[in-house]
């Protein structure tokens, strides 16, 4: 066993400008201003953690130090560059904000830049951290900041810039770092696999990528580990062990239980995630980052900006979405994050994440609660209306017979492409139910419609109710019922929606005296119809 081991991330550091991925932005005004003798004397890097702050700052301080320098491209071989490398240069002092925040040690840093540098050109004080300085500490190295010696630079590393007080901001050259892209991620992991003689495959890297999620020393860190679990054969499935994941065959196969509305199958396919040892939280996450690629890509299409995922990933996410609505997805993601919520405080995960992934799975029967309380109503009052309407009268016009008209039989569905206006109707319950599987809430727009008029190129649809119409003819609503037509009809078809003046509406019946008690508003159909819906019990008050 050797004692002398590097780690990944700290052999394949880079050391020019060139290879800090994914930070072109930052370098590339770095070297024009070593060009062009624009160098400040202090700088702000911000970013999250992982990837490039303190590398880009030692790069930056080896090409102003550099025996041909200052210079844009540091030669690497000099002494300077050798010790700033290895971090043991005099005159580039590293110092860990987090552990050394207090006045005093401000004090010593104020006092210290005061010496001259004993070799280079400039003393560089690189602050990791920064943030973590109290505030008293960043007062005590105002003056300093803003009037340093000429031989002085100071750069600032932090993952929350937010924490740092503006006096200090404003006296910096800020540079924000961005998440590394997987693209960049995958290629950096490819030149270390080749250097260190390794056959591993871009699947695998590309897993290592999204896991490390923008973060380079986090990709570099969890390549290492995979190396030390399985030298050689290793897999995308040896990524999600090791991180405690799903693989990817089990995620797929659990999403398409969600699209398929499949309870028992999401239950089957949990308890397979969950027998291979994989750890809740990180499920969770990888759940979460799984439903926001869907999103993504359904918004905007296989953008790998937005998205960050490889080409063949890409391409799957683009199918899976299909299947799933806007809403749906932003729902899925809501749940998730509830979820994750209540495993933190402690409830039984497992539980948890069933419960969620089946309200997943019956997303399609869900209406917005706008929606449900006007077709409740609507509903229920032209039902008990229409039920007065059809009870046959005694001849001298007073209450009704005794014995209900028996039922007319259930017509026939017209199975073909309708030709005939007859047809038309006949047909019109596979127009309701294509409409119901795309959009719930379109569907519910339906409710006592019927095909008024049918010619060669185009169907008159009337509505039951004004609010009806109002809803059929919101952009999201008519697309979904002239697709549901043109798939019934076989082409595309002018659809037309009117009021449906045959129908009998509400307000044909005597007008209802309002509820005055909780017993007569519980008695009311619509007020029963919201009862049923929403799992209600009683009216508790009136309003």
């Amino acid at each position: 066993m050797s004692d002398g081991y590097t780690v990944l991330a700290r052999r394949y550091r880079p050391t020019v400008f060139e290879d800090v991925a994914g930070q072109e932005h930052v370098w590339k005004t770095l070297r024009n201003a070593i060009t062009e003798g624009r160098v400040g004397h202090a700088y702000l890097f911000n970013g999250p953690r992982g990837v490039g702050k303190t590398t880009m700052a030692r790069i930056f301080a080896k090409a102003l130090n550099c025996a041909k320098g200052p210079t844009e491209n540091p030669c690497g071989a000099c002494e300077t560059c050798s010790a700033v490398h290895d971090g043991n240069d005099t005159d580039v002092i590293e110092m860990d904000a987090a552990s050394n925040r207090s006045v005093e040690d401000a004090r010593e840093l104020r006092e210290g830049i005061n010496y001259a540098p004993l070799r280079g050109r400039f003393k560089i004080y690189i602050l990791d951290e920064a943030h973590m300085l109290t505030r008293e500490a960043f007062n005590t190295l105002l003056k300093s900041l803003e009037e340093p010696p000429p031989h002085v630079k100071f750069i600032f590393a932090t993952t929350e810039v937010h924490k740092l007080p503006d006096t200090i901001v404003s006296r910096c050259q800020r540079f924000d770092f961005r998440r590394i892209t997987v693209a960049d991620i995958v290629k950096r992991l490819r030149q270390v696999v080749d250097g260190e003689k390794l056959k591993v495959g871009d699947d695998v890297l590309g897993a290592v990528a999204r896991s490390a999620r923008g973060g380079m020393r986090d990709a570099e860190s969890l390549l290492d580990q995979l190396v030390s679990y399985k030298a050689k054969g290793l897999s995308a499935e040896d990524v999600a062990s090791v991180l405690g994941e799903a693989r990817g065959a089990h995620l797929a196969e659990l999403t398409a239980a969600v699209k398929a509305g499949d309870a028992a199958k999401v239950f089957g396919s949990l308890a397979a995630i969950f027998a291979g040892g994989v750890d809740v939280t990180a499920f969770t996450d990888q759940l979460l980052q799984h439903f926001r690629a869907l999103l993504a890509v359904k918004v905007c299409g296989k953008n790998a900006e937005i998205v960050d995922l490889p080409d063949a990933d890409l391409a799957e996410a683009e199918t899976a979405a299909q299947g799933f609505t806007l809403e749906a997805l932003l729902y899925f993601i809501q749940l998730t994050l509830e979820a994750k919520r209540r495993i933190k405080e402690g409830a039984d995960a497992r539980l948890v994440l069933e419960v969620t992934l089946v309200k997943m799975s019956r997303a399609a029967d869900l209406v917005t609660l706008k929606d449900a309380l006007r077709g409740a109503i609507a509903v229920a009052a032209p039902a008990t209306a229409a039920a007065s309407a059809a009870a046959p009268m005694a001849p001298s016009g007073g209450a009704p017979d005794e014995a209900p008209a028996p039922a007319a039989p259930a017509a026939e569905v017209f199975g073909g492409t309708p030709s005939t206006l007859d047809q038309a109707r006949a047909a019109w319950p596979r127009v309701v139910a294509a409409v119901k599987e795309k959009s719930p809430v379109a569907a519910a727009v339906l409710q006592g419609a019927r095909v008024a008029k049918f010619g060669g190129m185009d169907i008159d649809i009337a509505l039951a109710q004004a609010f009806m119409l109002d809803r059929a003819e919101t952009p999201k609503n008519r697309a979904a019922l002239e697709a549901a037509v043109q798939q019934v009809f076989g082409k595309k078809l002018v659809v037309r929606f009117a009021l449906d003046k045959g129908a009998a509406p509400a307000a044909a019946a005597a007008p209802a005296k309002p509820a005055s008690t909780t017993a007569e508003a519980t008695g009311d159909p619509g007020v029963r119809k919201i009862l049923e819906t929403f799992g209600g019990s009683k009216v508790v008050g009136i309003e």
